[in-house]
């Protein structure tokens, strides 16, 4: 969730359902990873860049950069959890057909217990495909594949 994808659907009020997900973990004692994905469009150091305003992030949470889609790749975010003995994730955020599915998709491939909230996730309006049918495409493909699909 950067300030660059701002015209993603529903953006504020998915921004709004993180942060009662982050409220709930920072109760539990539960670590908030954010990963930050940089390239021409998010510029690193650029307000685009940075992530959400109105994001509930905390100073002892993980922020880690990325120059892909996939969350994993020369990151260190496998070595972190495997460090602090991670085995179960919670993913939600952007976008939901590239960061999203690969980190769902590698993250299963590398042995991590998966699970996504139904609509925690979105993307922008597709030549194709709109936005909402590319949500509940992608969750009928994970759920029970690649991960558990919760819906609420």
């Amino acid at each position: 969730m950067q300030n660059g994808l701002d015209q993603a659907a529903n953006f504020e009020q998915l921004v709004s359902k993180i942060n009662r997900r982050i409220k709930v973990y920072h109760e539990q004692k539960r670590p908030i990873i954010f990963m930050q994905h940089t390239d021409a469009e998010l510029a690193y150091g650029t307000h685009a860049w940075m992530l959400a305003e109105g994001l509930a992030v905390q100073q002892e949470d993980r922020i880690f950069l990325k120059y892909h889609s996939d969350s994993f790749f020369e990151t260190g975010l496998q070595r972190y959890l495997v460090d602090q003995q991670i085995t179960n994730l919670e993913i939600c955020g952007l976008q939901t057909e590239y960061c999203v599915d690969t980190a769902i998709r590698v993250g299963h491939h590398l042995g991590f217990k998966i699970k996504i909230l139904s609509g925690m996730h979105t993307t922008f309006d597709l030549p194709v495909l709109s936005a909402a049918a590319a949500v509940k495409y992608h969750e009928n493909i994970w759920n029970n594949s690649f991960a558990q699909v919760i819906q609420q």
